[in-house]
This record gives C-alpha cells, sequence and structure tokens, in this order.
C-alpha cells in the first residue's frame, strides 16, 4: 500500500499543509535507504536501523522521520549522525572474514558482472524510491545472489569480492 508523501500542488495564497509522513511510511523508507546505503538485506537494514535509534535513545519511528526530514533538507542532530554512522560502520564490519577453505569454484567473470549489474541496477531503482516494496525484494534477491555466487557471509563482503575479482 503506497502513501502519498506530498500533497497535491496548492495556490500560493492557499496555505499549504505539512507534508507529514506516517510512522509506518517514514520506517519502511529509512529502511529502504539503509538497504541501498549499507549495501544489504532488509533485515539487516532493520537491525541498522534499531541499533542507531538505541544508541541514539530514539523510538525506531523518531530515528527514521529524522531520516525522512533530513532528506529534505532539515540538518540531523548530530548523535542522530553519529549513531547511523556507527551502525552502518558496524554492519558493514560484521563478519568480512571470508568462509572459504579449501577447495572452491568461483563463478566466471560473466556471471560476477551480471549479479554485480543486477545489484546495482537495484539499488539505483531503491535510491529513486527507497519505500518500493519491489525494489527493495530486487536489492534483497541481489545481495543473496552476490552473497552465494562470492561465497562470502555478508552482502558487503560479497559486493567488495564481486568488484575486486570483476576487475582483475
Amino acid at each position: 500500500m503506497s502513501v502519498d508523501v506530498l500533497p497535491p500542488a496548492r495556490s500560493q495564497q492557499e496555505p499549504s499543509p505539512q507534508a507529514v509522513m506516517l510512522p509506518e511510511s517514514a520506517t519502511s523508507w529509512a529502511v529502504g535507504t539503509l538497504m541501498a546505503t549499507v549495501p544489504g538485506s532488509a533485515h539487516l537494514a532493520e537491525q541498522v536501523l534499531s541499533a542507531a535509534a538505541t544508541q541514539a535513545c530514539l523510538p525506531v519511528t523518531e530515528l527514521a522521520k529524522a531520516m525522512v526530514a533530513g532528506s529534505r533538507g532539515t540538518p540531523l542532530p548530530s548523535d542522530v549522525l553519529r549513531a547511523l554512522d556507527d551502525s552502518v560502520q558496524a554492519a558493514r564490519r560484521q563478519n568480512t572474514e571470508p568462509r572459504r577453505s579449501g577447495t572452491y569454484l568461483m563463478p566466471t567473470r560473466k556471471d560476477a558482472e551480471r549479479a554485480l549489474a543486477r545489484f546495482f541496477d537495484a539499488r539505483v531503482r531503491l535510491c529513486a524510491a527507497p519505500d518500493d516494496q519491489e525494489a527493495r525484494r530486487a536489492v534483497d534477491d541481489a545481495v543473496y545472489t552476490l552473497c552465494v555466487l562470492m561465497g562470502q557471509p555478508t552482502p558487503f563482503a560479497a559486493v567488495n569480492e564481486a568488484l575486486q575479482y570483476t576487475s582483475a
């Protein structure tokens, strides 16, 4: 279900009501934004959002609303910005050790390039519309594929591995 965020165009004499995003929409938008930023799955983005909210001593919905306001030009408080940055960096560092041991098969470069292209296309779609459920599923599918293909435990590690592999 989609919720319109911006009110319809009004004349200059008419007062325009403040554009309000429902807490569920703001949270969904924040999760989509974090999926594209980390990069990661919806589950990982929810964990990042929750960790940042805990660090900033805010409810998740309030942090999500602050992120939406930040995307519209309202500066985020420094403690909120720090909490988000810390949580994103922690998610990127999580399980960065490769799980490979012994003999394994590497994908062809063409398959790795295809998977990366699919991921970047989905990520662009998600950046354009963070609340789009189809774009979120596409990113989820693409990061899962990269993790399996590259034998990495996290999407961030899988994307990095695939980028290194295809550029060699």
